[in-house]
């Protein structure tokens, strides 16, 4: 019973790493995405999904002049939002709080349910380092006191990865890659991820900038010796 995260910028290769480690295997392994974009997610609350469209149909209205909108982190890079005034209201915040937290238990039972009945299970992402954004330096102190309280909850209530595999490359290159965000936006997000992972038993740091292959060898080759012998890597 074990479950392995990929996290990572976006451009950092984490879904195309999950692909190849799903095709070959170092155990026998399920997918579950831990990320907050309720469209590429393989398992989701009904809420979350309702919420999700409501979102995409106000962006839309709001919006008519793009085509093929998605809703994927539409303002996820918006890092100059001013986090200390909540629009929706304590009712509202308190509302959104519920269901994230329920969302991430949601998963959570899903990963308990594979590990159960004989799974390693692999997360695409993960929900302590995605909400890490804005929770360090300068940045915490403009936070909403319901994204502090989910902080707080993700940190001592809920399951932490066994294994943490952390897709790094230089900001510009993430940046090339993807094409979203900003150098500053990017920088910002492999601090924070540096940061949590520190906290954590095993969290290895793997270099992206190296041909694809050499990148699913070391993720693997790493794998395969902790789940071998479930021993602390870091």
């Amino acid at each position: 019973m074990a479950t392995i995260a990929l996290i990572g910028a976006d451009g950092s290769g984490k879904t195309t790493i999950a692909k190849m480690l799903l095709e070959s295997p170092p155990a026998k392994m399920k997918y579950l995405y831990m990320g907050l974009n309720i469209e590429s997610s393989n398992h989701a609350l009904p809420t979350s999904r309702l919420i999700f469209y409501l979102k995409l149909l106000k962006y839309k209205k709001k919006n008519k002049n793009l085509k093929n909108v998605k809703l994927k982190n539409i303002s996820l890079h918006d890092i100059e939002e001013d986090r200390t005034i909540d629009k929706r209201g304590k009712l509202g915040a308190f509302v959104r709080l519920t269901n994230r937290m329920a969302e991430a238990w949601y998963r959570q039972f899903f990963s308990w349910f594979f590990q159960f009945t004989g799974y390693v299970v692999l997360f695409d992402r993960h929900f302590l380092f995605d909400a890490s954004t804005g929770h360090f330096g300068e940045e915490a102190k403009r936070q909403r006191l319901t994204s502090k309280i989910h902080w707080w909850l993700l940190n001592n209530m809920y399951s932490k990865p066994d294994l943490v595999f952390f897709l790094n490359a230089p900001p510009e290159i993430l940046l090339k890659r993807k094409g979203e965000g900003n150098i500053e936006y990017l920088k910002m997000r492999s601090e924070n991820f540096m940061k949590v992972g520190k906290e954590l038993k095993n969290f290895i740091i793997v270099d992206t900038t190296q041909p694809i292959d050499k990148v699913f060898s070391e993720v693997y080759n790493i794998s395969k010796e902790f789940l071998n012998g479930k021993k602390q890597l870091a």
